[in-house]
């Protein structure tokens, strides 16, 4: 059973947990279609897509027409996508925009996410880590993930853009998966969904609370 944040007569978005696929693939043993067709008695369309491991609101449509419709409320970005990230390392400032090009299907491809720095702390090892809050501009695949990758502030537990030896090394503090979150959409008109605090996310801050450092 998936938690549905909001539902009206052409959508859904659902809290989907850390480790769902989005939708059916090769290996895939279950994911968020076929677990909303079994809740709900219809197959639904997804809308736009989460990364297996990131949690969080993922929207779905329930007609081919309706996901249509929304898909390009999201390409024009009259749907604002906003998520958290746990990340190594600090910023030197506040906030910024990070502009760096991705190569796609379609070779190097413009994006943007706007980000804004909301805690740092020190874990008991002394590594510097960051909760940053982060909006995209473009829909690039793994655009969050490469950005942070790309300006030195990579997403703890990305064992894709990450630091790979930190990511081993911040097991023993319990961290075994993503740190990303897809925690609200706001959509046309200013309705806001939120999605529930993912369990990985309240463990990492109750550590941090225990054992960590807070920054001035």
């Amino acid at each position: 059973m998936l938690s549905i944040l909001f539902e009206d007569d052409e959508i859904l978005v659902v809290d989907k947990p850390a480790g769902l696929p989005a939708q059916p693939g090769e290996g895939v043993k279950d994911d968020v279609v076929g677990v909303v067709e079994r809740q709900l008695g219809y197959k639904p369309f997804p809308v736009h897509r989460l990364d297996r491991d990131t949690a969080g609101c993922m929207m779905l449509a329930k007609t081919k027409a309706a996901a249509a419709q929304w898909s390009q409320l999201i390409a024009s970005r009259d749907i604002i996508k906003r998520y958290y990230a746990w990340a190594a390392g600090e910023p030197q400032k506040k906030n910024g925009v990070i502009d760096v090009a991705l190569d796609g299907r379609k070779g190097a491809q413009e994006a943007r996410t706007l980000w804004s720095l909301k805690e740092a702390w020190r874990l008991p090892d002394a590594q510097a880590v960051s909760l940053l809050e982060l909006e995209l501009k473009t829909g690039r695949m793994h655009q969050i993930r490469r950005h942070l990758a790309a300006i030195g502030l990579p997403i703890l537990g990305d064992d894709r853009h990450g630091d790979f030896a930190l990511n081993k090394a911040l097991r023993r503090f319990g961290i075994r998966r993503l740190m990303l979150w897809a925690y609200m959409l706001m959509l046309p008109g200013g309705t806001i969904v939120r999605a529930s605090l993912p369990p990985h996310f309240a463990a990492f801050k109750e550590m941090l609370a225990r054992s960590g450092a807070i920054q001035q």
